[in-house]
């Protein structure tokens, strides 16, 4: 057999070496594992207080698992706030059909409720509240990250709201100047102090101590805002 006839096959160009594929059942459980054993001890012990070590002793996993899913604590932390943010992403992307054709002067309170009831369960779940906590303790840390966190989390739920208002506006709905800054003062009324209290206690709030706030936020933003052809006291 010749020297040539020996040599192992060339890789066809584009071919990947073999491995589990990102949706394989074990490495989504892996990562999960990783992820939720990373957000505990990041909170609990800080991020620098925490090691690659410790992360893999929570999750249950050999040092090699967890470093063949992620390279280093950053790549963990990124993917906390990544997930935190897709979910927000989602929500505002949501907020296009909250204020469409189908909102009138008839059921303009209605819907308005229920997108603040909407709002305050997203916002005060324990999971952003402590993803927030985290990010804030770390920003020095990651500047570029906490930035992107709140451009791509609270300020895109924000620009989504304030187009919704415009729209109102545009049909007598709403007296609304400044969109965005009425978006972000109904945001305030609706879930700012209990999100603040959270925020430094570590606590949420129950779920009818939100939503009972949030239904007064909008009493208030509609005493504001509102045109007086809907919307009455509610309780």
């Amino acid at each position: 057999m010749s020297a040539i006839s020996r040599r192992p096959p060339r890789r066809r160009a584009g071919a990947q070496f073999s491995g589990p594929r990102p949706d394989d059942p074990r490495v989504v459980r892996t990562r999960a594992a990783a992820v939720e054993a990373a957000r505990s001890l990041f909170l609990r012990q800080g991020y620098v207080g925490t090691t690659m070590d410790d992360i893999a002793a929570a999750a249950g996993l050999t040092k090699r698992t967890l470093y063949n899913n992620y390279a280093d604590k950053d790549a963990l932390f990124t993917q906390i706030v990544g997930d935190v943010s897709d979910f927000a992403k989602r929500f505002a992307r949501e907020l296009s059909d909250e204020f469409g054709a189908q909102v009138s002067v008839a059921n303009l309170r209605a819907a308005l409720d229920e997108f603040a009831r909407r709002l305050a369960l997203a916002v005060l779940r324990p999971e952003v509240i402590a993803l927030r906590r985290l990010l804030i303790a770390e920003a020095r840390t990651f500047p570029a990250l906490a930035r992107d966190y709140y451009e791509s989390a609270p300020g895109q739920v924000i620009d989504a709201v304030a187009k919704g208002f415009a729209r109102l506006a545009k049909r007598n709905l709403l007296h609304v100047g400044d969109p965005r800054r009425a978006a972000a003062q109904f945001a305030y009324l609706v879930v700012g102090e209990p999100l603040d209290r959270a925020m430094l206690t570590g606590v949420a709030p129950a779920s009818d101590d939100a939503l009972a706030w949030a239904r007064e936020g909008v009493e208030t933003f509609m005493a504001r805002y509102g045109t007086g052809r809907a919307g009455g006291r509610r309780r």
